[in-house]
């Protein structure tokens, strides 16, 4: 139930993607599955069998810094409730206070910059404006790592999914028009959501932490960046969205398994 909540809410919050479109969309799904890579570009392609992902915390527990912490290894904390949050550890009233959750109803995460410091650590925030960041007490937070990393090039309009720094999947994206360009920057991911149904966002989407830079209220909503799928498959490819990351439908869900909260999400122009 709170699953289908999310999803019904997610239709009404996250930026309405499915408004612009270009002239190629057309209203009828592809049915064949996604092709074996070839050297002239493909819809959507799986490099290489999925990687197993930690089904709980404690398989993927932060266990000090030094001895978690890799190139390609992210430390993600995630709330115990409401997350006060600091301009830096001197001071002594916070800036902003998170709440437990996410609109979407998704336990709060935040993204670490840093290593822990005498009790404190330096994140990534949600929200506006895009870059945010703040310090938080790591004793109103649960510490994980993730060691996969979404790369969206916008000039490409590709997306590439890595974990440990190895190419899992590749696919091709629409991305925001010119009039609603879709932001650049390093983000994550703060929601996971099945679409019973489908439609506009197809069968699954990604929140980020990203904001819309020209849509700043939708539906109760503060222009969240999306990564979902399309019920306009002809759109993929184009510059149609209001700046959200259209996938085909069988991708996003493949990648809506892969990937965990507080993946980083890397937009590039």
């Amino acid at each position: 139930m709170r699953r289908l909540a999310a999803a019904m809410s997610l239709v009404f919050i996250v930026t309405s993607c499915a408004a612009e479109t270009g002239p190629a969309d057309v209203d009828v799904e592809p049915t064949a599955p996604p092709t074996v890579a070839t050297e002239d570009g493909v819809r959507g392609i799986l490099i290489s069998d999925p990687p197993v992902i930690a089904t709980s915390l404690e398989e993927s527990a932060y266990a000090g810094f030094d001895a978690t912490n890799g190139t390609e290894t992210t430390l993600v904390a995630i709330a115990l409730g409401e997350l006060q949050v600091y301009q830096s550890p001197e001071e002594a009233d916070p800036t902003r206070t998170l709440p437990a959750t996410t609109i979407l109803g998704t336990a709060t995460v935040v993204t670490a910059l840093g290593q822990p410091v005498d009790g404190w650590l330096e994140v990534m925030l949600p929200g506006r404006p895009n870059g945010s960041k703040g310090w938080v007490q790591i004793d109103r937070v649960d510490l994980y790592m993730v060691t996969d990393k979404v790369v969206i090039d916008l000039s490409e309009r590709e997306l590439t999914y890595y974990r440990d720094g190895i190419r899992q999947l590749s696919t091709t994206v629409a991305i925001g028009t010119s009039h609603n360009p879709t932001p650049t920057g390093l983000f994550y991911i703060t929601d996971l959501v099945d679409i019973p149904g489908g439609g506009p966002w197809g069968p699954a989407a990604l929140g980020l932490s990203a904001r819309s830079d020209t849509i700043t209220e939708f539906n109760g909503g503060d222009g969240i960046i999306g990564i979902h799928g399309t019920n306009k498959p002809g759109s993929i490819g184009q510059a149609a969205s209001l700046g959200c990351v259209r996938l085909p439908n069988e991708i996003i869900v493949e990648l809506r398994n892969l990937v965990s909260l507080g993946t980083p999400v890397e937009i590039r122009a």
